[in-house]
C-alpha cells in the first residue's frame, strides 16, 4: 500500500505501527520540520524490502523501495506538491534515467498534482511526453480526486499493470488507486514451525509433583555435577508432562485498548459505508465520514486512557514506562527472525561477531608496562564471599525477571512457582561456587541473538547487528549473589570512582548529564571556555583485557582468594 501525504512526523511511527495488519511492516519518509507532506509504504513481511536513496530532490518528496523478485523491481512513491519547483521535470526526469538502466521493472505511484486528464494543461502534455521517451506508461485513465481531475498516477513498462481501478473510500479528497502486478517474491519470512509446550494448570500440578519426589542433585558432590543432575532432572520432567510440540508459527497484533465501544462505531461505519455503496447518495457519503471521524477519535481516546492508566499505575517503575513507550514508538525491525534462524546464517553471524572482536583487539597498543602502575595506598582486601541463606535466594529469585532463556531446563515461572522444592539444591549449587572460588562450566554458555541496532537498518547487513546474550537464569542469581556482596565492598569502602553513574542504584545518565551541565554552566559564569570531549569505545565490554582487569582487581580494588579466584573462573 502507497501513501502519500501522511503528514506524520518523526514521532508518528506510532499511528503506522497501529495501521499495520498483523504480518505487515513499514517505511516511512518525513518532510522534516514543515508541515504537511510524507510518504509511507506498508507491506507483508513475506517480501524481501530494503529501502534506498536515489538522491535529494527540492521540486518533490518520493520514498523508493527495492523488493528482491526473479527480476529485479523498483517500486517508488511520489508527492509533488501543488505550488512545486519549476524544476519538477528536470529532476523526475534524472530519477527516472538513474533507475531504468539498473532495474528490470519499476513502478511509480503518487499523487503528482499534475492534470494528465486535460489535453490542454501544459504540464500533464510535458510529463506524458517525458513519460513516452523513457518508454513508461501511465495507466490511470479515471479521475483520482473529488473535482474531476486525475492526480493520482500509476508508471511503469507498457503491459506491467493489471486491473486498474479507481474507488472513492470517503476519507479524502483523492480516491483509492488499486492495480495489480504479478510477480514471484522471493519469501523474507519462512513459513517454518515453531517448538511450543502445553504448561496448563493440571500439568504445572504433575510437574510440581515430580519435582518433590524426586533428588535433584542425584547425590553428586562436585559442582559441575550438581550443575548437570539439577539441569538433567527437571528438564526430565519437563519433557514428561510437557513434551515439545511443533505448531505453526504465526504472530497476533493485540490493541488492548479496543474494547466494546470502539467495535460499536466500526459496526456503525460499517452499516454506513454499505448504505452509501448501495445508494451512491452523497447524503450517505457525508454520514459514512462522519461515521468514520467518530470511530478514529474513539480509537485514539480509547488508546490515549489505555497508556494514561499504565504510565499513572507504573508512574515509579521506569523499566514499564520505558518499555511502554518503546512499544508504541519503535516499529521494531522490517525483518522476521525467523528467516535467520538457519544454521548457516547463525554461523555466518557468530564468525562475524567473533572476527570483528579480533579486528578490534588487533588494533589497541599494547603497553609492556601497563601493569606496573599500582595505587597510592593499600586497599581493603576481600577474601572470601558468604554463604547466602534460603531467604537471600528467595528474594534474588522473586525480584528477578520471569524471561527464559533456552538453556534453562524448565521455564523461569516454573522455578518461581516450585522454590519450595528447588531451594535446597539449588542452594547447594550457588554456595558451593562462591565458597570455593568456581564457576560451574554450564553457566558459561549463552544464546547469543542478533539484534538490528535501529528500526529500518538494512537487515542483509551483519554489520547493522549487536550481539545480545541470554543466560541461563540460575547463572543470573548466582551472578547477582556475587554482585550484591561484591558491590557491598566497593561501596563501604568508597571504591567505586566518585563519577561513575553507569551500573550504580540511584545513578544514571541523568546523574552524569547533571554533573556536565552544572560544569558547564559554573564555567560560562566564571567566563571560561569549556571543551567537552567524549569517547564512545566500539565493543567496549568484549574488548576488556582479562588480564589487566584482574590484576586492577586485586591491586586496586583489593579482591583475593577465593573472591579472585572465582572471577578467575
Amino acid at each position: 500500500m502507497f501513501l502519500v501525504e501522511t503528514w506524520l512526523k518523526e514521532e508518528g511511527a506510532a499511528t503506522l505501527i497501529e495501521a499495520c495488519p498483523p504480518n505487515y511492516k513499514f517505511y516511512q519518509s518525513i518532510r522534516g520540520n514543515k508541515r504537511g507532506g510524507g510518504i509511507a509504504v506498508i507491506f507483508s513481511d513475506k517480501l524481501s524490502c530494503n529501502e534506498i536513496n536515489l538522491g535529494t530532490f527540492t521540486s518533490f518528496e518520493y520514498l523508493a523501495i527495492k523488493v528482491k523478485t526473479d527480476h529485479s523491481l523498483l517500486l517508488i512513491t511520489l508527492y509533488r506538491p501543488p505550488k512545486s519547483s519549476p524544476t519538477f521535470l528536470s529532476d523526475f526526469s534524472t530519477l527516472v534515467s538513474a533507475v531504468l538502466t539498473n532495474y528490470d521493472r519499476i513502478i511509480i505511484t503518487g499523487d503528482f498534482n499534475i492534470h494528465v486528464n486535460k489535453s490542454g494543461d501544459s504540464n500533464g502534455k510535458d510529463l506524458l511526453n517525458t513519460l513516452d521517451g523513457f518508454g513508461l506508461h501511465q495507466y490511470v485513465t479515471e479521475a483520482t480526486h473529488q473535482l474531476g481531475n486525475t492526480l493520482d498516477l500509476v508508471i511503469s513498462q507498457p503491459a506491467n499493470i493489471n486491473n486498474i481501478s479507481v474507488s472513492d473510500i470517503a476519507i479524502s479528497d483523492h480516491y483509492c488507486v488499486l492495480f495489480e502486478f504479478p510477480f514471484t517474491i522471493h519469501s523474507n519470512r519462512e513459513t517454518g514451525a515453531t517448538h511450543k509446550r502445553c504448561i496448563n494448570e493440571s500439568a504445572q500440578q504433575k510437574i510440581t509433583e515430580l519435582i518433590s519426589s524426586r533428588d535433584l542433585l542425584n547425590g553428586h558432590k562436585s559442582l559441575d555435577e550438581m550443575v548437570a543432575g539439577f539441569n538433567s532432572n527437571l528438564k526430565e520432567i519437563l519433557d514428561e508432562v510437557a513434551p515439545l510440540k511443533t505448531k505453526r508459527s504465526s504472530r497476533v497484533k493485540t490493541s488492548p485498548w479496543i474494547n466494546e465501544s470502539v467495535r460499536e462505531k466500526k459496526r456503525q461505519c460499517r452499516a454506513a459505508e454499505r448504505a452509501w455503496r448501495k445508494s451512491k447518495l452523497e447524503v450517505n457519503r457525508i454520514i459514512l465520514k462522519e461515521h468514520i471521524i467518530t470511530y478514529n477519535n474513539t480509537i485514539r481516546t480509547e488508546r490515549k486512557n489505555y497508556l494514561s492508566k499504565i504510565i499513572t499505575d507504573h508512574h515509579n517503575n521506569t523499566r514499564v514506562l520505558f518499555s511502554t513507550i518503546e512499544k508504541v514508538l519503535n516499529p521494531g525491525p522490517v525483518c522476521d527472525m525467523l528467516s535467520l534462524a538457519t544454521t548457516p546464517k547463525c554461523e555466518e553471524f557468530a564468525e562475524f561477531f567473533t572476527n570483528k572482536i579480533l579486528a578490534i583487539r588487533a588494533e589497541i597498543i599494547r603497553d609492556p608496562n601497563y601493569l606496573q602502575d599500582a595505587p597510592i595506598k593499600e586497599p581493603p582486601t576481600l577474601q572470601t564471599f558468604s554463604a547466602i541463606t534460603e531467604d537471600d535466594l528467595y528474594k534474588l529469585i522473586k525480584h528477578s525477571k520471569r524471561s527464559t532463556c533456552s538453556l534453562d531446563p524448565i521455564p523461569t515461572f516454573l522455578m518461581k512457582n516450585n522454590f519450595n522444592y528447588i531451594s535446597t539444591p539449588l542452594l547447594q549449587i550457588i554456595n558451593t561456587s562462591i565458597l570455593t572460588g568456581i564457576f560451574p562450566s554450564a553457566f558459561k554458555t549463552a544464546v547469543v541473538k542478533p539484534l538490528l541496532k535501529k528500526p529500518n537498518l538494512d537487515y542483509n547487513t551483519l554489520n547493522n547487528y549487536r550481539p545480545i546474550s541470554n543466560l541461563p537464569f540460575i547463572s543470573k542469581i548466582l551472578e547477582k549473589a556475587v554482585f550484591l556482596q561484591l558491590n557491598q565492598f566497593l561501596n563501604e569502602n568508597d571504591i567505586l570512582e566518585k563519577f561513575q553513574s553507569g551500573f550504580r542504584a540511584n545513578h544514571s545518565t541523568e546523574t552524569a548529564l547533571t554533573k556536565i551541565v552544572n560544569d558547564l554552566r559554573l564555567s560560562t559564569a566564571t567566563n571560561k571556555v569549556s571543551a567537552l570531549v567524549l569517547l564512545d569505545l566500539s565493543a567496549a565490554f568484549d574488548t576488556i583485557d582479562h588480564n589487566i582487569l584482574l590484576h586492577r582487581l586485586k591491586t586496586w580494588v583489593g579482591l583475593s582468594g577465593h573472591v579472585l579466584k572465582w572471577l578467575e573462573s
